[in-house]
């Protein structure tokens, strides 16, 4: 007899601990609120542009390992594409192009020279930033679990050149959030997992097509081939507890009571209003950081093909998709209050700026908000983190939240989805 499963969420989390579950002849049920897949990762059709373009685009790296073993397992794994070797175009006011690449030597050496040849601070800081590099292999993260990543920069006497022209763009993108928030500690962590796990982990890995269909489709396809269900728009009203075990779901259309385990795949939010405190004990309460994503279609696409990080400017990055641009702006909380037209005029005057476009080039737009994109890692929230092992015996939790030991990101998510589906099997 197959045992049952109740996912709750069909984000990255729990598509990964469904998919493992249903590979392993687990009958799983995966409950989600919206009339989609993805969570926090998903493409729609713009109409008036006929074009698929995703909620905010996604980075995943080859040090993605939960992600990728994820995508590979659904089959999905093809509709990604994967830099060779590192390289990052950075860009100053002018169109100057500044770009970070590893080169024809063996690791770590290509990756070092790399940092050594990058021409966006001088070579003065590049001998310490190499020198900061150095030393990465010998921290013991714990011991700057009190810093703040500008405090940690401070010490190791990284210039402010620096830290604008390269720091400050890869805490931000990795952690959504300024390096004056943020723990040095997983941010060390983070940057052990990019640059000292080999040559592919530090290499870019970017979704062919929009976000749903590289791999929501097939998310779903193979859970559904496992003989397992998705219930699409079915929201969870209620997670009834009694003793140490999970007795009801309740949704909006039925409830559940014949399953041996639930996973929790949805933000921590989420979870504290279906669930009572004293089931679970304290749910941490996270701070959100936001992210915006703004898409611009043009009369005539003369940027150059690939992605861009732009060098002390509010906008962090732009990915050409060929059809339209989509620009990033990540720790975005000063700017997601302001109005469309408020924020176009600082997108128009930054891209002629740094791309040289004149504003009549821009066709159309689409702005869009995540307002609570993912949590703040400060140094007062991660060891708070919870377990995903409950004192409920048969509640798994699972997403970017839990204590994974990773920032707020896919891959995260990803590995909380394997790491509830193994606790299970285990048992």
């Amino acid at each position: 007899m197959q045992k049952k499963v109740i996912v709750i969420g069909g984000g990255f989390s729990g598509l990964s601990a469904a998919a493992y579950l249903a590979n392993k002849k687990y009958q799983v049920t995966v409950l989600e609120a919206s009339p989609k897949l993805g969570g926090r990762a998903y493409s729609f059709l713009h109409r008036e542009s006929d074009t698929v373009i995703d909620n905010g685009q996604h980075i995943l790296m080859g040090c993605y390992y939960y992600t990728l073993d994820f995508l590979s397992l659904i089959g999905a794994k093809e509709n990604f594409s994967f830099q060779k070797k590192l390289e990052v175009n950075f860009v100053e006011e002018g169109f100057q192009v500044k770009p970070l690449k590893s080169y024809s030597f063996f690791y770590p050496i290509n990756l070092l020279v790399g940092l050594l040849r990058h021409e966006a601070f001088s070579f003065e800081d590049r001998i310490r930033l190499l020198k900061l590099f150095f030393k990465l292999p010998f921290y013991n993260s714990d011991k700057f679990s009190k810093m703040t990543i500008s405090e940690w920069l401070g010490k190791e006497n990284q210039s402010l050149e620096t830290q604008n022209a390269f720091w400050k763009i890869l805490a931000v993108g990795t952690l959504n959030t300024s390096i004056e928030k943020a723990s040095a500690k997983i941010f060390i962590d983070t940057l052990k997992q990019i640059f000292l796990k080999g040559n592919k982990a530090a290499t870019i890995v970017l979704p062919k097509y929009g976000l749903s269909e590289s791999f929501c489709k097939n998310a779903e396809e193979f859970i559904s081939n496992k003989g397992g269900e998705i219930n699409f728009s079915e929201s969870v009203d209620r997670i009834s507890v009694s003793g140490d075990s999970v007795t009801e779901i309740t949704t909006s259309q039925k409830t559940y009571s014949d399953f041996y385990y639930v996973i929790s795949a949805i933000p921590a939010f989420a979870l504290a209003k279906i669930i009572g405190e004293d089931s679970t004990g304290k749910i941490p309460e996270f701070k959100y950081s936001s992210i915006l994503n703004i898409h611009l279609w043009l009369k005539e696409n003369k940027i150059p093909e690939g992605f861009f990080g732009l060098i002390n400017s509010p906008l962090h990055w732009v990915f050409n998709k060929g059809s339209h641009l989509n620009i990033v702006i990540s720790d975005a909380d000063e700017f997601v209050e302001k109005s469309e037209e408020d924020l176009m005029g600082i997108v128009k005057n930054e891209m002629k700026k740094f791309f040289l476009m004149e504003s009549e080039l821009i066709s159309g737009y689409k702005i869009i908000k995540e307002k609570r994109a993912t949590f703040i890692p400060t140094n007062d929230i991660i060891d708070k983190r919870p377990s995903q092992k409950t004192k409920i015996r048969n509640l798994i939790l699972a997403g970017d939240w839990v204590d994974t030991g990773l920032p707020s990101t896919i891959e995260s998510a990803a590995k909380s989805g394997r790491v509830a589906a193994e606790i299970i099997l285990k048992r």
